[in-house]
């Protein structure tokens, strides 16, 4: 496979309207594992050799590599959308408002394709000129303004210590959440609550949702990554005897 161009923010956006085609990052994700060291999968195996787990690490982490997999996180996604991602959520027929936003590159995809969609960021960490679409500066407080909105969370936390999607959760009263990152046990991290969002987020997201749609991301190394929508359950219908929740899908 010839080697992707993506220097420049416009290459990076290139074929973002193409409804039949992966999104370029999937094409730079798949440029980028297939020349992966096939010993990969071992560059947190406490058995294997030290040094060789010193270069493995190098490869995905290298931040001297415009390639590595973590400057390519930086410059795209910590998620890698897929054609099935997009469509999906597309197919929700929603407004969207994505809290933590980043540098808006699902963002930007959905928009590309659409969806009407506002994102928002503490806008602490990627200056102005790595934004794919217009990032408002803002907090969680502002998600009570957009109830009729489905909430996407794609990686919004840093830490299980962070507080950021809790917060989100607390003040959105929609019905719909989008879910982008690893959950509860599907996660090669040590915290079994995995690396997007915290274990209070998720206990809280428990209590008042369920998971209704999954769709399997590609993963880069040391990840397990999901696309997950949340339904609200309805406490105006339960009824003592009753044993399932009903959504319209």
């Amino acid at each position: 496979m010839a080697s992707p161009i993506f220097h420049s923010i416009e290459l990076r956006r290139v074929g973002s309207e193409d409804e039949n085609s992966h999104p370029f990052y999937y094409t730079v994700y798949q440029w980028k594992m297939a020349a992966a060291p096939p010993d990969l999968v071992r560059f947190c195996d406490p058995t294997y050799d030290q040094q060789r787990k010193k270069e493995l690490t190098h490869w995905i982490r290298n931040p001297d590599d415009k390639t590595s997999c973590q400057t390519l996180q930086i410059l795209f996604a910590f998620s890698v959308p897929t054609l099935e991602a997009i469509n999906t959520l597309r197919s929700l027929r929603r407004k969207i408002v994505s809290a933590g936003a980043g540098c808006g590159y699902w963002e930007f995809l959905l928009a590309s394709r659409g969806v009407e969609i506002i994102a928002f960021d503490a806008n602490g960490v990627y200056p102005k000129e790595m934004h794919y679409i217009t990032i408002q500066t803002g907090s969680s407080e502002l998600l009570s303004q957009y109830s009729d909105y489905a909430l996407m969370l794609a990686w919004p936390d840093d830490t299980d210590e962070s507080s950021f999607s809790v917060d989100c959760l607390s003040h959105y009263e929609g019905d719909c959440i989008i879910h982008i990152g690893e959950l509860f046990g599907e996660t090669l991290s040590f915290n079994p609550w995995g690396q997007s969002t915290s274990c209070k987020f998720q206990l809280e997201l428990l209590k008042s949702f369920r998971c209704i749609k999954r769709v399997n991301l590609p993963n880069w190394p040391g990840h397990k990554d999901n696309l997950t929508i949340w339904r609200r359950i309805n406490s105006n219908i339960r009824f003592p005897t009753e044993t399932h929740c009903y959504f319209e899908l």
